[in-house]
């Protein structure tokens, strides 16, 4: 690994655990164990190192997000896959960490803001008019309508952090719940057959998973 991916890597970790403004550059020289001339070397400030952490988490997110809309099967398995890229993008983010985003990095924050309505949400409309053409969706169903209100129900529970007490529920759980209680609401019945046919095969492989 190259250092400055290394840099990119280790500070994102840190402004994960212990938040963006808290973390210095003094500590992420003293973690990695190099100066900050070095640092300074790759970014010209703390700011260029954010907008470089976040433009390498969103750019791995497009990869993710691209892959699922090529892999599904039909549209339930890729609109499976693509929420778990959701959740999976989502799951190690803190509130505290988008709020600081968006008011102290603008520039980071509209990366975020441009990736949400041009991956997240182009994606989510793709997959609903796909199940509508195979039947597995209802067909007076608002394709753009219902993806931007998944995409604002997943900002939602990220930015307000006492909406629900994160110490009994995680945010990869609560989107779990919104995830399921969406893609009821778009199933023909045809499609939430299909869905739980999905369900079984996964937690078959899961059990197998386990005993192995």
């Amino acid at each position: 690994m190259e250092l400055r991916d290394k840099i990119i890597e280790h500070t994102g970790n840190l402004m994960i655990q212990f938040g963006i403004r808290t973390v210095t550059m003094d500590d992420i020289s003293r973690d990695l164990g190099i100066s900050k001339k070095t640092i300074y070397q790759y970014f010209k400030d703390k700011k260029d190192l954010v907008n470089s952490i976040v433009r390498e988490h969103i750019d791995e997110d497009i990869n993710h997000f691209r892959r699922a809309m090529s892999e599904g099967e039909n549209s339930i398995h890729a609109l499976i896959i693509v929420s778990q890229c959701l959740r999976d993008s989502l799951k190690d983010i803190k509130a505290n960490i988008m709020h600081e985003l968006h008011r102290f990095y603008p520039d980071a924050w509209m990366m975020f803001e441009d990736f949400k309505v041009n991956v997240m949400k182009e994606s989510l409309i793709s997959v609903i008019r796909r199940g509508q053409q195979e039947g597995h969706f209802r067909p007076e169903i608002n394709a753009e309508l219902m993806a931007s209100l998944r995409i604002e129900q997943v900002q939602i529970f990220m930015m307000n952090k006492d909406l629900l007490p994160r110490d009994q529920i995680s945010l990869g759980e609560v989107q779990y719940q919104l995830f399921d209680h969406f893609i009821h609401g778009l199933f023909t019945l045809e499609g939430y057959q299909l869905f739980n046919q999905y369900n079984i095969n996964n937690n078959q492989n899961e059990k197998l998973t386990q005993k192995n």
